[in-house]
């Protein structure tokens, strides 16, 4: 019974992706903006979170790392959404990549991006 319970956890964990996963796949939008890192992100996050898919919103998770920050929409098994934002010239880079390489994103998720610029 114990290795039925084993192989079945692995069988779930092996489902799972991380967000290097998540960034591996090429990017669906890449964007120049005027506007620093931290602006573009932070609006990314803040629209996520009143952006709503079946009555739930996708969420939006901050993270920095030095002048970089990427926003994270997570799943139940793997940040379905990821925008990188990095400092470029006198504006940002934005990197949108969507976990689901075989779906495409609902427009009001890459809209939320876009509008972000």
């Amino acid at each position: 019974m114990r290795i039925l319970i084993a192989a079945a956890a692995l069988m779930v964990m092996g489902g799972c992706a991380s967000v290097g996963d998540t960034r591996s796949n090429p990017p669906l939008l890449e964007l120049q903006s005027s506007k620093t890192p931290r602006a573009v992100a932070e609006c990314i996050r803040d629209t996520w979170q009143n952006t709503t898919v079946l009555g739930a919103s996708i969420g939006g998770v901050l993270q920095t790392s030095g002048n970089r920050y990427s926003v994270l929409a997570p799943d139940a098994q793997s940040p379905l959404h990821l925008v990188d934002i990095i400092p470029s010239g006198k504006g940002s880079l934005i990197r949108y990549h969507f976990y689901r390489t075989w779906q495409s994103p609902l427009d009001r998720v890459t809209a939320g991006v876009k509008g972000c610029i």
